[in-house]
């Protein structure tokens, strides 16, 4: 007897997940069932255990495959069909009380080996094609995978990035938000479990924008990024809904244990340990991560899941400034008059006039967990769940940052990349950050369905609340420039044209040289944000198998309350700051530095006016009412689908702004401003699959991207002869306020893909096309009226012009590509181009420009794993790269800014040391790229450049 048909009798005989007691089956007898999706060995456990059918398989065929879902009523033999899904399973019905499954081919036992390798990763891999494949728009998708995703520090942010048409938006080494196909992340629509989640963005401002970064990617399973619109969806998307599913206990047969506990090393050093900075590693962190979860019950019909994380790494930075400032100087070493190359007798070597560097601190902490009850009776056709997490993250940050003026006097030593010259001003800046941010939610729902109908409530509230305190001093002096009191320093000049002062002479005599205090400030900063949404959907005939006619409907609420404030306290400035300063350790950057820790706060004079008039200012309150409801009717043949709805997209708002008088002071008043809009969102996508797995997406939506609470709520700031504000000439005067009035972008949004589904439903081919027309798009612009007597220029955001978008997107996915001796690959990647167009209104001039802010013109992302049997490991490459994209927009097109372009390289490898205990090894920023700003209507000067360094992460996991 061949091995093979051992291991099939054994199994037939013995194994209890493969036979069960027999009882009467007839061909018409019908149940109801609710089967998650789950091992195969354990879906057809259960579904003999609920049927009573006798079902003998090949335990050896089964082993690592996964079962379809299985609900709703329907006869016995349909169910195990379902159940088994595309595998190669040939069901033998030999009586009405047995069943046989024979494997379609016969596996030898190095094929189920290979197979086996990070069984659950290809597991989430298939159920990441299969959401693409049943989804009858655009959508992708990313599964965690505890054991084999490079992860040390990974966030939702991180993660998503490895899909097609994501750009990472970068808070430091990390990406903090997410753009998707060139659209700004402020116009994605982010939820958990299809609940909106509340979010603070940078710096306390309350934006659309979801932050990322505070979000682990242990807690969830299978995110999906929605990149075309149905009825269904929030209408509140331009680039796309991002919807986050939580992990299942039932995604598991029973206990399941993951824990990961690691080291970190950071290459840069930066002043961390040095300088009077305390309590910060000057390279090493530390972390741990760990799941659990079981189910329990008469019937394993309870599950509970819960994550932790808590991380403490070092992020140290430092950060080069490239003022558009230079000295040109003759063969004699005197200053050129006019100061420009292009006059005669310029010696063709250029010097700095402004130097300017700095050097950040940082230690990064992140703390928290999530826990989900789930509820699944058997025979029922309900199921419940209820979930709450909480997560804490903290940044001790400190920044010290010195600018220097160079004297256009004199210059020594003059070569093409160094020299010497005067320091006529120097100014240090001193700053240190204590932010605080707290994520939070509790998330029910309750769904019931039958073999046709579903109905789900879900309800839940999230906040989010941020806080810092942020000291901000800074100190200039003006050096004589007698032979006495003169300090000269040495400069280079790097390939990018940045100016580094390597040396400074005299290091004592330029603190000597009387400092005073320019700006000395405290800020503590509050700011809360709470989303209460509930929203009831019902659907009828719309499973993947079902044909004909079905619909869906539903309605949604949701509710948003935020604050914004911040204390401020402001110092009378003038006096000698000389005592609070000190030469450093590390000089990088050049120069002395303050004392914060010990500044002595108690010895300055507080400016009370000042102080209270800022209080009041930065104060404002944003409430938001939605209503939403929609109808979506489905028709399905058996090769095509198309699906019409309509969804109204109803929101009223209360804004409420400090009340200023004609001088822009406050008048301790509260003014509120009331608003709102309803609008008609229809959608038609249309699905149709051809021969050998191809299938076409075409799909036309409308949607919104609504205000942000930032434009809407703003206090208006009135100020005359401020020249950064102001013009010469006629106009002396500028006033900056909140539009309450605005109106939300629409977008028309036209998208066709193509999807070639091959390797036996492992790998995806996808070519897709999109255009997107934006209507009332919303930019900040400036204007001229007449107020009090006066020709003003007005500074606030309006529906001003339209924007369009189009784009081609390709991606490739192909999982467990068999190579020699057992090894297997796994591929994803994918290339987005980009064409944006506006028009925008600068300061009596309208120019056009060809991007959109966050919106590079190429984004390449993906990664690729090479599994190794013969090490019980791997080794896996994540890499993105994003072109240069404006961030913020001017008046003046020339002062527009943006990022540069931003390769990405991280590397990571495993060994399994026991069957439960793996090892991982991980680089990130492998490459060692840097992050650079630019400015310019095209982004070609270059404005700063900063370096992070590569972290290093050791990892022992237990699964």
């Amino acid at each position: 007897m061949s091995f093979s048909s051992r291991s099939f009798a054994f199994a037939i005989s013995v194994s209890v997940p493969c036979l069960v007691p027999v009882v009467a089956f007839a061909q018409d007898s019908q149940n109801v069932f609710s089967l998650p999706a789950q091992s195969l060995t354990s879906a057809l456990t259960a579904f003999s255990r609920q049927t009573g059918v006798h079902v003998a398989f090949d335990a050896n065929a089964a082993n690592g495959l996964r079962s379809a879902p299985l609900y709703g009523k329907m006869d016995n033999l349909k169910a195990l069909r379902r159940l088994l899904g595309k595998h190669a399973f040939k069901v033998e019905v030999s009586n009405p009380k047995n069943i046989t499954l024979r494997a379609g081919a016969s596996r030898k036992s190095t094929s189920s080996e290979a197979d086996m390798v990070d069984n659950l990763t290809v597991r989430g891999s298939r159920h990441e094609l299969r959401t693409k494949r049943n989804f009858a728009g655009v959508v992708d998708s990313i599964t965690y995978d505890d054991a084999s995703n490079l992860g040390g520090a990974t966030s939702m942010a991180q993660l998503l990035t490895q899909l097609p048409g994501v750009t990472g938006i970068r808070n430091g080494d990390e990406p903090r938000y997410i753009s998707v196909r060139g659209v700004s992340s402020d116009l994605n629509q982010t939820t958990l479990d299809g609940m909106t989640l509340a979010s603070i963005s940078d710096g306390g401002s309350i934006r659309r924008r979801v932050n990322m970064q505070n979000i682990p990617a242990e807690m969830t399973g299978e995110d999906d990024i929605y990149k075309t619109f149905t009825a269904e969806q929030d209408g509140g998307a331009i680039g796309a809904v991002i919807n986050m599913n939580p992990r299942s206990a039932f995604d598991h047969d029973g206990l399941y244990k993951y824990i990961n506990a690691y080291g970190i090393y950071g290459t840069e050093k930066g002043s961390a340990g040095a300088n009077r900075i305390p309590g910060m590693s000057p390279h090493f962190g530390q972390g741990a991560k760990a799941v659990f979860s079981d189910r329990f019950g008469k019937h394993k019909e309870f599950g509970i899941m819960t994550s932790f994380r808590y991380q403490s790494r070092t992020r140290n930075t430092t950060k080069k400034w490239q003022e558009d400032s230079y000295n040109y100087y003759n063969t004699k070493g005197k200053i050129l008059s006019p100061n420009d190359p292009s006059t005669p007798g310029w010696n063709g070597m250029t010097a700095p006039r402004y130097v300017d560097g700095g050097s950040y601190s940082n230690n990064l902490n992140s703390l928290g967990g999530a826990a989900r009850l789930e509820w699944h009776p058997e025979n029922s056709g309900f199921s419940a769940s209820v979930m709450g997490y909480a997560y804490e993250r903290w940044e001790n940050s400190f920044m010290e940052h010195n600018e220097y003026l160079l004297d256009d006097t004199g210059i020594w030593n003059q070569t093409p990349t160094s020299g010497r010259e005067y320091i006529y001003r120097a100014r240090t800046i001193g700053r240190k950050d204590n932010w605080q941010m707290n994520t939070n939610g509790v998330l029910g729902n309750l769904s019931w369905h039958d073999n046709i109908s579903t109905l789900k409530l879900r309800a839940g509230y999230t906040w989010e609340d941020y806080y810092n305190h942020e000291p901000y001093v800074t100190a200039r002096v003006y050096p004589k420039e007698t032979a006495k009191g003169a300090v000269y320093a040495d400069y280079t000049i790097n390939r990018e044209n940045v100016a580094n002062l390597v040396d400074i002479i005299d290091m004592n005599k330029l603190l000597n040289s009387g400092y005073a205090f320019q700006t000395v400030q405290q800020e503590y900063d509050r700011d809360h944000e709470g989303v209460t949404n509930v929203r009831l959907d019902y659907t009828r005939n719309l499973s993947p198998d079902f044909h004909g006619f079905g619909f869906a409907s539903g309605f949604e609420w949701r509710s948003l309350n935020a604050t914004n404030s911040s204390d401020q306290l402001w110092y009378k400035p003038g006096g000698s700051a000389t005592s609070s300063m000190f030469i450093p350790d590390m000089q990088n950057p050049n120069g002395p530095f303050f004392d914060l820790t010990n500044f002595p706060w108690d010895k300055q004079t507080l400016d009370p006016a000042k102080s209270k008039n800022y209080t009041q200012l930065a104060y404002f309150r944003y409430q938001e009412q939605l209503f939403d409801g929609y109808v979506s009717l489905h028709y399905k043949w058996r090769n095509s689908q198309i699906i019409a709805g309509v969804r109204a997209d109803s929101v009223n708002f209360n804004a409420f702004i400090p009340g200023t008088d004609s001088s822009s002071n406050p008048t301790g008043k509260i003014d509120k401003n009331r608003g709102g809009y309803i609008n008609p969102l229809p959608s038609v996508t249309f699905v149709h699959e051809f021969p050998k797995n191809l299938i076409l997406h075409a799909v036309y939506s409308q949607s919104v991207g609504r205000p942000q609470p930032t434009d809407l709520a703003q206090a208006a700031q009135y100020s005359c002869g401020d020249s950064q504000n102001t013009q010469p000439g006629d106009i002396n005067c500028s006033l900056s306020r909140g539009n309450p009035n605005l109106m939300p972008r629409k977008a028309q949004n036209f998208d066709i893909s193509l999807d070639k589904f091959f390797n036996r439903g492992r790998g995806v081919f996808s070519v897709a096309y999109f255009d997107k027309m934006i209507k009332h798009d919303i930019y900040t612009t400036r204007s001229t009226e007449i107020i009090n007597d006066e020709l003003t220029y007005v500074t606030q955001p309006r529906n001003a012009n339209n924007s369009s978008l189009m784009g081609v997107e390709v991606s490739v996915v192909d999982k467990s590509i068999k190579g020699p001796w057992r090894q297997s690959f796994d591929i994803n990647a994918s290339g987005t181009w980009m064409r944006g167009r506006m028009t925008y209104q600068g300061v009596n001039v309208s120019y056009k420009l060809k991007q959109l802010t966050e919106q590079p013109s190429y984004v390449f992302n993906g990664s690729v794993t090479w599994h190794i049997p013969q090490i019980r490991g791997a080794v896996k490459a994540s890499f993105s790269y994003s072109a240069k994209y404006l961030e913020g927009l001017n008046d003046d097109p020339t002062q527009m800014y943006g990022y540069g372009s931003q390769p990405s390289l991280d590397i990571g490898a495993w060994n399994d040391i026991t069957d439960s205990l793996r090892l991982k090894y991980e680089v990130y920023n492998l490459a060692g790229s840097h992050t650079r700003m630019y400015y310019g209507e095209h982004l070609n000067r270059l404005e700063a450049k900063e370096d992070y360094g590569r972290s290093i992460y050791f990892e022992l996991v237990y699964n």
